[in-house]
C-alpha cells in the first residue's frame, strides 16, 4: 500500500512539474513571427516586418506583429504562451504612408 501511495505521489509530482514548465514557456519574438507567417501563408523571404513587440490585449500578453508582403499589410496579435492568433487584419499597403 505504501508503495502504491508513493508511486501515485511521484506521478502527481511529475505531472505538476511538466504542467508548470509548459505553462511557463513564453514564445520568443521569432517564434511569434513564425506563427504569424504560418497563419497568413506568407514565406519569411517575402515578408518585411515593421513591428514586433510585447503588449497586453484583453488581459493576456501578446506579441503585436505587423509585416508587409505582396502589397498587403498584415497585423495580428500572437498569444505569448500558446502561439494562437487572437486578432488579425489584412489590407492593401499604402507605400506613401511610410
Amino acid at each position: 500500500m505504501k508503495k502504491a501511495v508513493a508511486m501515485v505521489l511521484m506521478v502527481m509530482m511529475v505531472v505538476l512539474s511538466v504542467s508548470a514548465f509548459a505553462a511557463g514557456h513564453r514564445l520568443t519574438v521569432d517564434e511569434a513571427k513564425q506563427a504569424a507567417l504560418k497563419h497568413t501563408g506568407v514565406s519569411a523571404q517575402d515578408a518585411t516586418f515593421t513591428k514586433a513587440c510585447l503588449d497586453w490585449e484583453d488581459g493576456r500578453q501578446v506579441y503585436e506583429i505587423e509585416f508587409v508582403a505582396g502589397g498587403m499589410e498584415y497585423e495580428m496579435d500572437v498569444d505569448v504562451y500558446t502561439g494562437r492568433i487572437t486578432d488579425d487584419s489584412k489590407e492593401p499597403y499604402d507605400w506613401d504612408d511610410d
